[in-house]
C-alpha cells in the first residue's frame, strides 16, 4: 500500500504545475516535494531528493523527456517515472514505454487519473489513462503494445508513403520490390491499425509525426 510518497513534478507550465501540487498535495499519502519547469532541473532535484515519483510532462525545454526518464532511473533506481502529456498518439506512447516509465496520464483525463496512476506505480504496477489504455492492446494495465509498436520497419515505410499521396505503382519501384508485396504492406496496415481507407491512413501518419501535415 502507498505511504509517505515523495514527488517531484516537472511541467514548463506554472499554472498546470500549481494544479497538480494541490491535487496531489491532497492526496493523502502523497507529498510535492519539488516543482521545476523542465527535465534538466527535474534531474538535479531527483539527485538531491531521490524522491519515489517523478512526473514528467513530455513537451518541455531542455533535455528530452524520454531520456529524462531513463536518467532519473540512473540517478535513483528505486524513482518511479509517470508521464504527463498533452498529447496522446501511439509514438509517445511506446518511447514512455521504452524509457522505463511505468505510468502514463493524458491531461485531457480526469486529473483522478493521476493519483490513481501514482499509487499503482508505487505499488509495483503500471497505469495508463483512459485515453491512453484505449491505444494498448491490453487495457490500463496490461503490457500490450500500441498499434503502432505492431507496424514493421516496412510497413511503417509503406505508411508514410500512402500519407503522402502515393500510389502502390510509385512506391513498389521506391521500396524495391512489386506492387504485389506494396498491396500486402497495405492491407496488413489497415488490419493492425483498423483503418480502412487512404485519407484515414495519411490522418493516422500526420498525428503519429510520421510525416509533416
Amino acid at each position: 500500500m502507498t505511504t509517505g510518497c515523495t514527488i517531484i513534478i516537472a511541467d514548463d507550465h506554472s499554472l498546470i504545475r500549481s494544479a497538480l501540487v494541490a491535487l496531489l498535495d491532497a492526496s493523502a499519502g502523497l507529498s510535492v516535494i519539488a516543482d521545476v519547469e523542465d527535465a534538466d532541473k527535474a534531474l538535479r532535484e531527483t539527485a538531491r531528493h531521490r524522491p519515489d515519483v517523478v512526473v514528467l510532462d513530455i513537451d518541455m525545454p531542455g533535455v528530452d523527456s524520454f531520456q529524462a526518464a531513463s536518467e532519473v532511473r540512473q540517478i535513483s533506481p528505486k524513482t518511479e517515472v509517470v508521464f504527463l502529456s498533452g498529447s496522446c498518439n501511439d509514438r509517445f506512447i511506446e518511447a514512455a514505454r521504452a524509457s522505463g516509465a511505468r505510468g502514463y496520464v493524458y491531461k485531457g483525463d480526469d486529473p483522478a487519473e493521476l493519483v490513481s496512476a501514482i499509487r499503482s506505480v508505487m505499488d509495483g504496477g503500471t497505469f495508463y489513462s483512459t485515453s491512453v489504455s484505449e491505444r494498448i492492446s491490453n487495457g490500463p494495465h496490461g503490457d500490450g503494445g500500441s498499434k503502432f509498436s505492431m507496424l514493421s520497419s516496412r510497413e511503417l515505410e509503406t505508411l508514410r508513403y500512402i500519407a503522402k499521396g502515393l500510389s502502390k505503382k510509385e512506391i513498389a519501384p521506391l521500396m524495391h520490390i512489386s506492387v504485389k508485396t506494396v498491396d500486402k504492406h497495405v492491407t496488413q496496415v489497415m488490419s493492425k491499425l483498423g483503418i480502412h481507407d487512404r485519407v484515414a491512413l495519411a490522418r493516422y501518419a500526420i498525428r503519429e509525426g510520421l510525416v509533416a501535415p
